[in-house]
């Protein structure tokens, strides 16, 4: 491993920790408007817990996926593709007319998501020396926890002041700048030899 100067490392992990942030707050930050989102739309909150399910299902169901394609195709590629379709999603999300399209677009947006998470370690790994890494993946785990406990209240103050669909354009804007430091300070990663398969 080459061993990136101190400056680059420390914004490779302000990168990754905001993605891991991002994609842990999504993942809770619905909960506490769920009600709100269901009287807009004017849908059954059954259908509207799906909001919050089919982002959870999702993620979690693709993590080996975009590791495996992260270890293929670099970690880097996947990564920032996943903050690109992180970034669209959210405004899609926030823009969505009906509980439907919200719950397919928090679908896409969730497969951004996975391909955040499953890549975020490697990432690191791949750019701090051995006697680094517990701390820096300690911090990642920080960030995911982080994200998860402010999710309900972040949502609710965001609703509260500003409605329920600045909790999905509020992503846009911090996914943005995530890519763009991630081209900036994240180094391309090799991949594996061109005989390795993605095994479906």
């Amino acid at each position: 491993m080459h061993e990136q100067p101190k400056t680059q490392q420390w914004m490779i992990l302000a990168t990754v920790g905001l993605g891991t942030f991002m994609s842990a707050l999504d993942g809770s930050v619905v909960n506490a408007i769920l009600p709100v989102i269901s009287s807009a739309m004017h849908s059954p909150i059954d259908a509207a817990q799906w909001i919050i399910s089919i982002y959870l299902l999702v993620v979690s169901g693709l993590l080996l996926t975009f590791g495996r394609l992260g270890d293929l195709r670099g970690h880097k590629q996947i990564y920032m593709i996943g903050f690109g379709i992180f970034a669209v999603s959210s405004g899609a999300c926030g823009l969505a007319p009906n509980v439907a399209l919200l719950n397919v677009f928090r679908g896409v947006q969730a497969v951004g998501a996975a391909m955040l998470y499953a890549n975020a370690p490697a990432i690191l790994v791949g750019n701090f020396p051995a006697r680094q890494r517990g701390r820096v993946l300690g911090i990642q785990g920080a960030m995911t926890y982080l994200g998860l406990t402010a999710g309900p209240s972040l949502g609710g103050w965001l609703t509260l002041h500003f409605g329920w669909q600045s909790v999905f354009f509020i992503n846009v804007p911090l996914a943005a700048l995530a890519l763009v430091l991630s081209a900036r300070y994240i180094p391309h990663d090799s991949r594996l030899a061109p005989k390795e398969r993605f095994d479906i």
